[in-house]
């Protein structure tokens, strides 16, 4: 190779290496903003995706992970398009057929992002930056939602000249602290994303003591926030997701916490302990907890989770294959019962009614195998000591977040949607590294 030649792909190189760095930049701060108000996210991390698209060292086509998310991205659409133009509207005076394809903007644009993003998680140390930023990001929530909380605040706050207004609403019995989410449900799922890495960071081996109380501090903060969220969701994430990134040595530290708080709530709530004992270890907690387990607390409802699930498979078994439509079944769920609901409280059956059971079990069966994979790889093969702690913690985020969909919906979210699809670029990303290793060692 002649030296024209060598530094003119030398040339290259270094210029997309810059043209990286600027969308890593990008990327960062977008990430960073993301929590405390989405406008400005999308601002910054959809030019970081485009120049992702760019210097993305496989093209859309040739990644072989693209194609299983791009057959539903085509199913969805042709499921949008036999709503609007072919299949006829049962429920016309309810719901508009267009919200299919509104709704399409909840997908589509995601499958780009989970590639896009891909170059700015490919490797332990860009995925540290990632996750360090999150927990910075997560600072705001925590800081309204505390003065939310404590102190009755309420907003609207505003900065950057009003380009970021906050409004916070006044918490009322039994709700919890939801600081800039819509409500607490919201706040709880954004802070189970942090916890693991919160946790990475705590973990990991840094000899200054100042950075070991900034990340306890974090850590206590996250949980606390969490924990006043009064989301059961929270509350079961809190203690998932810590025996699962400490390890081993985590289980037989916490199990026998967990076995003790399981035990006390039955002690609490079971009609075999009814009596002045019981009353008396009640009288410790606060209302807010006891309606979350108590059955006083369900007396109000207008319909049980197993009530719902229900009406929705009946939903889809009337059109199974092309769905009945994007944001259908609350109408049509209040048509029939006088009750309204916002969604099915379940992402695999809300989806399969949205555009069809085919779309549905494509696209959780491709989330399944990545989960799957990358847990393989981070637990399991050849014991991987090196294996980082926020790798780890990529992996648990987003297993507790698709398990928790399953009896509630906070995906609709955008700021929820992106970091999940983030999380799936990441767990990706550890997937091919290893791949690459066990290639590079075979040869």
């Amino acid at each position: 190779m002649n030296n024209k030649k060598m530094k003119y792909l030398m040339n290259i190189s270094f210029q997309k290496k810059t043209i990286k760095n600027y969308g890593l930049f990008l990327f960062l701060i977008g990430v960073f903003f993301l929590p405390s108000t989405l406008f400005i996210g999308i601002l910054f991390l959809l030019p970081s995706a485009i120049i992702g698209s760019f210097i993305n060292k496989n093209s859309f086509l040739k990644d072989k992970w693209n194609y299983s998310f791009l057959i539903f991205g085509i199913l969805i659409l042709i499921s949008s398009l036999f709503q609007n133009f072919v299949l006829k509207n049962n429920y016309v005076e309810i719901w508009d057929p267009m919200l299919s394809i509104i709704g399409l903007g909840n997908w589509l644009p995601f499958i780009w992002f989970f590639w896009a993003f891909q170059p700015y998680l490919d490797s332990k140390l860009s995925r540290r930056k990632i996750s360090l930023i999150l927990i910075a990001g997560t600072f705001p929530v925590l800081i309204t939602g505390f003065g939310q909380y404590f102190l009755n605040w309420t907003g609207p706050f505003q900065t950057l000249n009003g380009l970021i207004i906050w409004y916070q609403r006044p918490i009322e019995a039994p709700a919890g602290l939801s600081g800039l989410f819509n409500n607490q449900n919201y706040a709880g799922t954004w802070l189970n994303f942090v916890w693991p890495f919160s946790i990475a960071l705590l973990l990991e081996k840094r000899e200054k003591f100042y950075r070991k109380m900034i990340a306890f501090s974090f850590l206590i903060s996250i949980g606390l926030s969490a924990f006043l969220t009064y989301s059961r969701n929270a509350w079961l994430g809190l203690l998932v997701s810590m025996p699962i990134m400490i390890g081993k040595k985590g289980v037989n530290l916490l199990l026998p916490i967990i076995v003790m708080v399981l035990f006390t709530l039955f002690f609490i709530f079971s009609p075999l302990f009814n009596g002045e004992m019981q009353d008396y270890v009640k009288s410790f907690l606060p209302e807010k907890i006891l309606l979350e387990f108590a059955s006083e607390g369900y007396q109000e409802l207008d319909a049980k989770r197993i009530e719902i699930f229900s009406s929705a498979i009946s939903l889809i078994k009337t059109s199974p294959i092309f769905g009945t439509g994007a944001a259908s079944f609350p109408e049509i769920y209040k048509l029939e019962t006088t009750f309204w609901k916002g969604h099915s409280h379940n992402l695999l059956i809300e989806l399969a009614i949205s555009y069809g059971l085919p779309a549905s079990i494509i696209f959780f069966s491709t989330i399944n195998i990545l989960v799957f994979l990358s847990g393989r790889v981070i637990f399991f093969k050849e014991r991987f000591n090196d294996i980082s702690l926020f790798d780890r913690a990529f992996w648990v985020a987003l297993l507790f977040f698709l398990i928790s969909q399953l009896a509630d919906i906070q995906y609709f979210d955008g700021k929820i949607s992106l970091v999940a699809w983030i999380l799936l670029s990441g767990i990706k990303n550890i997937i091919e590294e290893h791949n690459n290793n066990v290639n590079f060692k075979s040869k």
